[in-house]
């Protein structure tokens, strides 16, 4: 046997045999006539939403195959099958079914591999469909791929435990297993001794699950292993606030254990949820018992998350080959033109190399230098790794895929020619039983050997690679071995696209053939999509009134035999779905519906139900007494809807009004919202406002049939009932009575209550009136003897509870987040959009001002986010515990539809957020406390403070002000990374404000300057200086250090530079320049506000700060001194 050259700058190898080994480096030994490629004669269409060109495939399968030669056809086939059973089959698991990751392992088996393994038969398999005597090899490699995937799934079936604790708890220890043993399908690896919690492996396997269901193979057989499936789908839906390892099962890019999100795990999710929705996992033998269900709106979060990362893997790397898996084959997981282009041209500058694509930047395996016996790195280990990145062949291969699934001929034409010479091939003394002469191999990687790294470091791409062991003749890269295959019978037309994607993945929703089923599937939405509007009145009496305004709705009687329901009934129904008792499931978690879940027709058991939006329930959280804030909730609700609706069939809402809605001094701005909503259009979304029978045949209508079977519903539903009144009542807004605006006169203090004793306390509260001081009472009783402790009867918590209740009614908004902070109230669905503003490369700091923050870098299940809000600011400050959840609602809100009010802005600290709502609000002049405010004036604002700097703000405020604020919010300049990391360049000693210092080394070797995490240190450090404003000085020094050493090349700091002592000699230099004396004696600014920021003999603050920084940092460069 004979290997050719390897060498891709060696000449193109010769081969002694009569059969064309591979399309890619084809020495052709008969003229064959050539055909035009399979997409193009299959026809193309141009979507005009984005830009971008698909194949449709519309050419039948037997007049695709009759366009070549029959024979020839016949002979290629046999070849793979060759190839196949040579490379991949032979390597198989004759228990398990699985494939090792290189055919050297005897005995761990990897799913990702296995699950490209069993992709590449199953591709041949497709492909044998069309030969008429096929001599039994489709039906053959059918059962090879069905072995394999029930193999994964038998060894899941094991771990169903898992599964069930990581639906409630998505951690390390309950994540499903990637590696199995290869004979027994059982545990080989511990959590401890490998990262196997990869969101991408399940929502892969669930991907080829649907593909290969839909071509007719039978691989799950009982309702047992529907159940696990079902449940699988739980596992994968909190993939957009679930931090794994990664495709490279390396967490972060510096490989120390560290997990984090990743964009290719949350899109493989995504395009999973949206494959497995309404599938019948039986095929078309199957029932309604064996359809697996999927959560609209877990899916919409995946995918608007997905899309916020791109074109970033995650917050330490930029770049990385897998996303081309998440955007392309297979998942084709964004058909948004401009992201995919960003995201594909991102990878390709950044990781293409002359012998295959880098994973992503300083990747340390395969590298001569990675030490191999160590799990993880130390720190500053992968600064060796820079520009010396093993090179991956097997991505080169993708690439031709795309291109093909784009009709991308020449994108096809390149990577085919990059790829050529990496194929090896062995020949063999003669012919095997399957006909076949040669076996192509693809080496796993490329690597530069170590007497070559300083060259390629200095000029990459200049020196030669080796290819690794793995990947020979003695050891496949089956990964490889099995995308070689595919991508050789794309090339060779042997199978078309459309039988390797039978759901159409590679086209957009609103291009792929329309499902005639009985369940809601994605199939896009019309440009023009009208979400329809159901008014409920909750008695007649309100309805009449409204009718009298020319707005007409229906009581819960009229709407009859629709029931109306809450979400959190079809919560308990939801309960039912994948229930099973054998494997330790318990079905769906008791998880919100949202929006778009609230938008459908459900059909349970024989019963038609509409439910109304989350916003409408009455929690026990207290934004649902703010009329205004439920106005722009529905104005929020029915635009987000008619934004991210991608189901058959129309959205139907369903907007409550009830008789409490009437008494509420904004009562009539809901009038307005109604009528505009009758007129057909709100906020630019098209509505139609009508009569729930009217709107039934167009509505999206989901049947729950897994119902049908179900013993027992649990809790039986209570639908929303018609309120009884003796009269009609109210005529017009006039006569209703509103609700009282309550005013404290004589409000008490917790300092005067908290020395007295039990007793007087139990006295003071029999005589006391205001809901304050009654508050302060049950506050300290519930400290010191806890909530069962009994005043006057009644124990502390109910006391509690019915306070909570009356401050709602009254409108008495501090009462009411004090007494909810005391209950422990959390606001509902906080936890996405605390995920929003992190993958929107923002961190998250909750705390109050002067006492320690925690920060939050990764998302946190509602449970952890509870456990610190009343953890670590109620026993600070009771209110702050629950105002602070409502700017990390109002926050992730602006975020997804405002993410610039958020420039410059790194690390949301919401204490001191609250700081410069209180100073914006003292500049309009307003003196009622944030904690006094309804929460839509909070939102109010919030927003306006972060548009302070845009056009729409009319107020006018002080350079000082600005900077107060702006110090508050953390905002920076766009460039402040960029110049902390060129001072850092000039500076061997680093940085220093206050008690935090910045190194030179191992930032800037360890580092990236467009790197998130060298971004954080830097906030970090600003975040020492005490005051607000002080910050905008500092970060205003350091531009000017910056711009002084850009101008003089020559300067540079031999130690280093303490920037708050800078400050402090800056500022004492201007002042003896100015002939000014030294306030107090002293001139440490970090510890105190500048005295004379408002003297009358300076024009504004600006110039002071401008003038001393300029004095004092121009000093300092032309000293070219060093503070130390």
């Amino acid at each position: 046997m004979t290997l050719a050259s390897g060498d891709p700058d060696s000449t193109e190898p010769t081969f002694r045999t009569g059969r064309r080994p591979s399309a890619i480096c084809t020495i052709p030994t008969m003229k064959v006539t050539p055909t035009p490629t399979a997409a193009y004669l299959s026809g193309v269409v141009h979507s005009r939403r984005m830009g971008r060109t698909f194949s449709i495939g519309d050419m039948d399968p037997d007049t695709f195959s009759r366009i070549k030669n029959y024979d020839e056809t016949v002979g290629r086939l046999d070849h793979y099958y060759g190839v196949v059973k040579r490379q991949l089959i032979a390597n198989q698991s004759f228990m398990t079914g699985q494939f090792p990751e290189s055919s050297a392992e005897r005995v761990v088996s990897d799913v990702r591999t296995s699950l490209y393994c069993a992709f590449s038969i199953w591709c041949l398999h497709q492909a044998y469909k069309r030969i008429d005597d096929d001599r039994g090899k489709t039906f053959e490699l059918g059962q090879s791929v069905v072995k394999c995937m029930r193999g994964i799934l038998r060894s899941w079936m094991k771990q169903a435990d898992k599964v069930e604790r990581f639906k409630a708890n998505q951690t390390t220890h309950n994540a499903l297993h990637s590696k199995f043993h290869l004979v027994t399908g059982d545990e080989v690896l511990t959590c401890e001794q490998y990262n196997h919690l990869q969101i991408d492996v399940v929502s892969l396997y669930l991907l080829f699950l649907v593909q290969m269901t839909a071509s007719g193979l039978q691989i799950v057989f009982t309702i047992d292993e529907v159940n696990l499936v079902q449940n699988l789908v739980y596992y994968v839906e909190r993939a957009y606030r679930t931090p794994d390892f990664g495709m490279w099962q390396r967490g972060s890019k510096y490989n120390n254990g560290s997990s984090e999100l990743h964009a290719s795990s949350i899109g493989l999710a995504k395009s999973a949820l949206e494959a497995v929705n309404g599938c019948n996992l039986f095929g078309d033998h199957g029932s309604s018992q064996s359809v697996v269900y999927v959560d609209i709106d877990a899916h919409n979060r995946n995918r608007t998350i997905f899309e916020t990362l791109l074109p970033r893997e995650s917050s330490s790397t930029s770049s990385d080959m897998a996303l081309m898996m998440a955007i392309s084959f297979p998942a084709f997981g964004t058909h948004d033109q401009l992201l995919y282009s960003k995201t594909k041209s991102k990878i390709v500058q950044k990781l293409r190399g002359r012998h295959g694509f880098k994973r992503f930047a300083r990747d340390g395996f395969g590298t001569v230098l990675e030490d191999s016996s160590e799990r993880f790195y130390k720190d500053s280990t992968v600064q060796k790794f820079e520009r010396i990145e093993s090179e991956w062949p097997l991505f080169y291969m993708y690439m031709i895929i795309d291109g093909v699934f784009r009709s991308d001929k020449k994108q096809v034409d390149e990577y085919k020619q990059l790829l050529r010479p990496l194929i090896h091939y062995d020949r063999r003394t003669g012919e095997d039983s399957f006909g076949a002469a040669s076996n192509p191999t693809l080496p796993q990687y490329y690597f530069v050997p170590s007497e070559h790294l300083s060259g390629e470091r200095a000029e990459p791409g200049s020196q030669p690679r080796f290819a690794s062991a793995v990947g020979g003749p003695g050891d496949l890269f089956l990964w490889g071995q099995a995308m070689l295959v595919v991508t050789e019978l794309l090339l060779e037309e042997l199978v078309h696209i459309n039988e390797i994607d039978l759901i159409r993945r590679y086209l957009p929703s609103y291009n792929r053939p329309r499902r005639t089923t009985r369940y809601s599937a994605f199939q896009g939405t019309a440009s023009d999509l009208v979400v329809q509007v159901v008014l409920v009145a909750e008695s007649r009496r309100l309805q009449a009134m409204l009718a009298t305004y020319g707005i007409q709705s229906q009581t819960p009687k009229e709407v009859e035999p629709v029931q109306i329901w809450s979400q959190k009934q079809l919560v308990q129904v939801y309960r039912n779905l994948g229930v099973n008792w054998k494997l330790g499931l318990e079905g769906r978690p008791p998880r919100p519906i949202g929006a778009l879940g609230t938008s459908k027709v459900y059909r349970i058991s024989g019963q038609t139900v509409l439910c109304y939006p989350l916003i409408f329930d009455s929690t026990d959280f207290y934004l649902n007494h703010d009329m205004a804030l439920l106005i722009d909730d529905i104005k929020s609700e029915i635009q987000f809807v008619g934004r991210y609706w991608r189901l058959s069939g129309r959205p139907t809402c369903c907007l409550i009004m009830k008789e409490t809605h009437m008494r509420d001094t904004n009562f009539r701005k809901m009038v307005d919202l109604l009528a505009m909503l009758k007129t057909g259009s709100c906020e630019g979304v098209k509505v139609r406002v009508g009569r729930l029978q009217n709107l039934m045949s167009s509505s999206c209508t989901e049947h729950l049939d897994f119902m049908d079977a179900a013993e027992d519903w649990g809790v039986e539903p209570e639908p929303f009932r018609e309120l009884a009144n003796k009269t009609v009542g109210y005529q017009s807004l006039t006569d209703i009575p509103t609700a009282t605006i309550y005013n404290e006169t004589e409000p008490l203090t917790i300092q005067e209550l908290q020395h007295k004793s039990d007793h007087e306390l139990q006295h003071i509260w029999r005589g006391i009136s205001t809901l304050r001081g009654r508050s302060y009472i049950l506050k300290l009783l519930l400290d010191r003897h806890g909530p069962d402790y009994q005043l006057e009867g009644v124990t502390v918590h109910q006391r509690l509870v019915q306070l909570n209740s009356e401050a709602g009614t009254l409108r008495c908004w501090s009462v009411l987040r004090f007494c909810s902070s005391l209950l422990g109230r959390v606001v509902d669905s906080i936890s996405p959009y605390l995920t929003a503003i992190l993958v929107s490369g923002k961190q998250f700091a909750i705390g109050v001002i002067g006492q320690p923050e925690v920060v939050i870098d990764k998302p946190l299940t509602p449970a952890e986010i509870e456990s610190l809000f009343f953890g670590s600011v109620r026993p600070l400050d009771v209110i702050q515990a629950v105002l602070q959840q409502e700017l990390v609602l109002c926050s992730g809100r602006l975020i997804l539809t405002r993410p610039d009010l958020f420039a410059g802005i790194l690390t949301i600290r919401i204490g001191w957020f609250l700081q410069a709502m209180e100073l914006y609000s003292r500049i309009e002049g307003r003196e009622q406390p944030i904690a006094e405010m309804a929460p839509s004036e909070v939102r109010a604002l919030l927003y306006n403070v972060l548009s302070l700097d845009s056009n729409s703000c009319n107020i006018s405020i002080t350079p000082r002000q600005q900077r107060q604020i702006d110090g508050c919010l953390g905002r920076s300049p766009r460039n402040l990374h960029s110049s902390v990391w060129f001072i850092l360049g000039r500076t061997a000693g680093g940085l220093t404000i206050g008690q935090r210092h910045l190194p030179q080394s191992p930032t800037i070797t360890d580092m990236t300057v467009g790197e998130l995490r060298f971004a954080i240190l830097v906030n970090d450090m600003l975040a020492q200086c005490p005051q607000p404003e002080l910050r905008q000085i500092v970060v205003q020094l350091i531009a000017l250090i910056a711009t002084i050493l850009e101008r003089n090349p020559e300067l540079s700091f031999r130690g280093c530079i303490e920037l708050s002592q800078m400050v402090d000699e800056a500022h004492r230099l201007y002042l003896k320049d100015v002939n000014l004396p030294l306030p107090y004696g002293r001139t440490d600014v970090f510890r105190r506000r500048f005295v004379y920021a408002g003297s009358r003999r300076h024009s504004t603050v600006g110039t002071e700060v401008r003038e001393a920084c300029t004095h004092g940092a121009r000093r300092a460069g032309r000293a070219g001194r060093a503070y130390r």
